[in-house]
């Protein structure tokens, strides 16, 4: 099998330290390896680029300075098959004469995620390559190989856990020339796993805040414990003042115990430690790990120790903020600034679940979320595009595909069609954004081998997927024993068939649009016949209803499903949608969906006529609904309806897939084709809310659309949109209401009360008298 080692010479070679005879397990790992490398340059740099990869972490610094203010870094990857990298300007670091690199190496997931299970299991490794170029031109390389020194570094870490930093053990200076490193080993030359090395892409992870508590209590043990007023992520900083050998414990969580103490879903979990060098004030935070929070618990050693100061640091990847919505419904507001939180704490390098507990990159919760990451940031869909490699490299030989990634067997799940079947909906999703095929080309390979054994599996099975299948996860009262057990009381086969052929329709599109025609005809057969059994398993016609075998009463997500994928037969359409719209109301506007059902509720109300209807879900605030959240003083997006446990997490955003909805129909911004090379806006005007704007960054440029009803009831139109990018205005008015008051506008059609018009204006305003 070939390799890719990027900008790495061949010279460049991996070092770290010896792997034990058996992997060590959290509290017996070794300490962080401190590795350096002395060289001297002759001449003046005139530039100079580090190239560096690690399996595990990596902290650099070149002559006592930091390399960069990317934390976290590289982004965990699938490291038995991949490593990410940097290329960073180092020129201002190097001068003439001596100089020194030194790094430190963090374990990532490296040595396992609650323990060390996983199929890559290592120490961590480095792979870094220094070019400096002088004004002659001439240049000199410094590789990592067998001439750089190794030594224990002063503290212990494990990403899931936390870490332990003993200040007594640091070795002042030692990433400059002036150390002293005669004393140190030679640095282990290691082979790795992982043949391809490729950059990162992604903006690195930065600290985007620092804040202090808003209050601090006395657990019932004596401890102090501090309230952030909100849902972080990152972990502390302390200031601190003691005798030498003293210990400070923090403690980290998103609630508290009975007894005010900070609650942790493992033991360990969350947990750092720092023991004091003792010469006077210390200021410390830790570098390895990373915490999901909102109280942080602060044990002391003893009276020998006082804590002066703590501060949260809140640390994610750096994404720069390139939408906007906005509404005259506060409620509104508030549930869209609580999911842009959720969704940037779950952004460290992969999309995650959760900042507390899991922090894995289940697909399907990234696959719900993902349009609003990408309506709102820039940067994301490097993010994506990485983590999907991630669920390539992961894939099993005979195409089984994980259902999250990166994987390292730890827990094996694979080919539930709503988790690992987002390996083909993803790719379609970044196109429609982005308009570029790179995303469908780079993973079709994987998809077709994934998907053909998904069709070798269900011609046994009577074209129906039978193994095991999550479905509408979390949804209303799942959550009532309080414990992670959150699934549907449908079961999931359903959702798991309806995915199963939505994707082979998607795969079919792909398929074509790249030029395959054999795949696509393939394709869209398999998604026919898929068709044919769902209704056959799943459709009562007498009551035009989906259902599963083991259902009571009406489901809402199990009629989501077949409508927004196209599974029900049209002369039924009508009366499917008629039961969705009786039993909400019944329910009093109130959803009752998990994470599939909740994505497709309020668009497939929209799209068939009941956008008024949609509007009285998205704003109920009684139990279940995202107004809920808010009333119970949410700061970001729960895992659950209600929060009835400890494990259950404040900080989850694949339930507030609302904020679709936001930017796509209140404020009516959509995609005509891929990358919005059309533009297409067709707002929601429901009764009650009298303004709603929004503002994408395409491709193209910006996209925004605006409407807002004055004090007699007129509604004005704002659409601005790149110039020459054709778009279409779709009003819920008819065409003779609709007046011009800036742009050329063209009528395209007028049904039911219904106008389209298009235009290429830069800036069209339309008003309803």
């Amino acid at each position: 099998m070939t390799s890719d080692h990027g900008a790495f010479d061949v010279t460049a070679r991996w070092v770290g330290r010896n792997n034990p005879a058996e992997p060590s397990p959290p509290g017996q790992q070794a300490l962080a390896p401190l590795l350096r490398r002395q060289f001297t340059i002759e001449d003046q740099p005139e530039r100079a680029v580090l190239h560096i990869s690690a399996l595990g972490y990596f902290d650099a610094e070149i002559n006592g300075r930091p390399v960069t203010d990317g934390l976290l870094d590289p982004p965990p990857s699938q490291y038995d098959t991949t490593a990410y990298s940097r290329t960073i300007d180092v020129t201002g670091l190097l001068r003439k004469g001596e100089n020194t690199i030194g790094v430190m190496l963090g374990r990532s997931y490296v040595s396992g995620v609650g323990g060390p299970q996983s199929v890559w299991v290592t120490e961590p490794r480095l792979l870094a390559q220094l070019e400096v170029t002088s004004a002659d031109g001439s240049t000199q390389r410094i590789a990592t190989d067998d001439s750089w020194q190794m030594s224990d570094g002063p503290l212990r870490d494990w990403m899931f856990l936390g870490e332990h930093y003993d200040a007594r053990a640091v070795k002042e200076n030692w990433t400059t020339p002036s150390y002293d490193a005669s004393s140190w080993d030679a640095a282990p030359q290691q082979e790795v796993s992982a043949r391809d090395v490729v950059p990162a892409l992604m903006p690195p992870v930065r600290i985007v805040d620092t804040f202090g508590p808003v209050a601090e209590k006395v657990s019932e043990a004596g401890t102090r414990v501090y309230d952030f007023g909100r849902v972080t992520a990152g972990w502390s900083r302390i200031t601190v003042e003691g005798k030498r050998g003293a210990t400070v414990t923090l403690t980290y969580g998103q609630s508290l115990n009975a007894d005010g103490s900070v609650y942790t879903w493992l033991p360990g979990m969350h947990v750092d430690t720092y023991t004091l060098h003792g010469d006077g004030p210390e200021v410390w935070e830790p570098r390895f790990t990373r915490h999901g929070f909102q109280y942080v618990e602060v044990s002391l050693s003893g009276q020998d120790v006082s804590l002066a100061r703590i501060e949260a640091r809140e640390n994610h990847t750096d994404l720069a903020s390139t939408g906007w919505f906005s509404s005259g419904n506060e409620l509104l507001n508030t549930i869209h600034e609580n999911q842009r939180r959720s969704l940037l704490l779950n952004h460290w390098g992969f999309p995650t679940d959760t900042s507390w507990r899991d922090r894995q990159g289940w697909t399907a919760d990234t696959a719900q979320y993902m349009d609003g990451a990408l309506l709102n940031f820039a940067g994301v869909a490097d993010v994506y595009d990485r983590f999907l490699r991630s669920l390539r490299d992961a894939q099993l030989p005979d195409g089984s595909t994980s259902i999250y990634a990166p994987d390292g067997r730890d827990f094996p799940l694979h080919n539930d069609p709503s988790w690992s079947g987002m390996l083909v909906l993803m790719p379609w999703t970044l196109y429609e954004h982005t308009g570029d095929v790179k995303y469908l080309r780079d993973n079709y390979e994987a998809m077709t081998v994934w998907m053909d054994l998904m069709d070798s599996t269900i011609r046994k099975t009577g074209d129906l997927y039978e193994g095991t299948c999550i479905g509408d996860h979390s949804s209303p009262g799942s959550e009532d024993a309080g414990t992670t057990e959150l699934s549907p009381p449908e079961g999931g086969s359903l959702v798991g068939n309806g995915h199963l052929y939505h994707e082979a329709r998607t795969l079919a599109r792909t398929a074509a649009l790249l030029g395959h025609a054999e795949d696509a005809e393939k394709y869209d057969a398999m998604a026919a016949r898929i068709s044919v059994a769902f209704v056959r398993a799943y459709f009562d016609s007498a009551a035009n209803v989906f259902r599963t075998p083991t259902q009571e009463g009406y489901r809402q997500t199990s009629n989501l499903v077949p409508l927004a994928f196209g599974l029900v037969p049209d002369d039924r359409r009508e009366a499917v949608v008629a039961n969705l719209v009786a039993d909400l109301q019944e329910r009093g506007h109130r959803l009752n969906t998990g994470a599939i059902g909740t994505k497709l509720l309020l668009p497939v109300l929209t799209e068939y006529g009941h956008g008024d209807l949609a509007y009285k879900v998205a704003t109920q605030t009684a139990y279940p609904s995202w107004g809920y959240w808010v009333k119970q003083g949410a700061t970001a997006s729960w895992e659950t309806w209600s929060h009835k446990g400890p494990e259950q997490t404040f900080d989850h955003p694949f339930l507030c897939t609302v904020e679709d909805w936001f930017f796509r129909h209140l404020a009516g911004i959509q995609p005509g084709e891929p990358g919005y090379a059309t533009v297409r806006i067709a707002p929601v005007v429901p009764t009650g809310l009298d303004h709603a704007s929004a503002e994408v960054t395409t491709p193209q440029g910006k996209v925004s659309a605006s409407w807002r009803r004055d004090g007699r009831g007129r509604l004005t139109f704002t659409v601005k949109v790149p110039e020459g990018v054709p778009t279409e205005i779709r009003l819920p008015f008819a065409s003779d209401d609709v007046e011009v008051e800036q742009g050329r506008i063209t009528l395209i059609e007028a049904v039911d009360g219904h106008s389209s018009f298009r235009t290429e204006s830069k800036r069209t305003v339309l008003r309803v008298p």
